[in-house]
């Protein structure tokens, strides 16, 4: 279960990246979103955490991005499972 959350918040800040990287430049007469600011505890450290401040515009976008890749995670796991239960059989 360890490895699949790992696998997971990975899956997930890459997407974030990813998607933040996408976005293009907002015009400087934009109203300014409010930054909300989240910590992450950082994989392999017990008191280490990772601050990330985003607008809540970023924050959506980074949870539909990585609700996304779960679920075609999911999809790809339950079609190798069908594959192996259709050969075994």
């Amino acid at each position: 279960m360890n490895k699949v959350a790992i696998t997971l918040t990975t899956v997930a800040l890459m997407t974030g990246a990813h998607a933040l990287a996408e976005e293009p430049a907002k015009a400087p007469d934009a109203k300014q979103e409010k930054k909300i600011c989240k910590s992450e505890k950082l994989t392999g450290s017990l008191t280490r955490v990772r601050r990330i401040c985003m607008t809540k515009t970023e924050w959506d976008k980074l949870a539909e991005g990585t609700n996304r890749d779960i679920d075609a995670l999911a999809r790809d796991a339950n079609q190798v499972e069908a594959v192996r239960h259709s050969s075994s059989t």
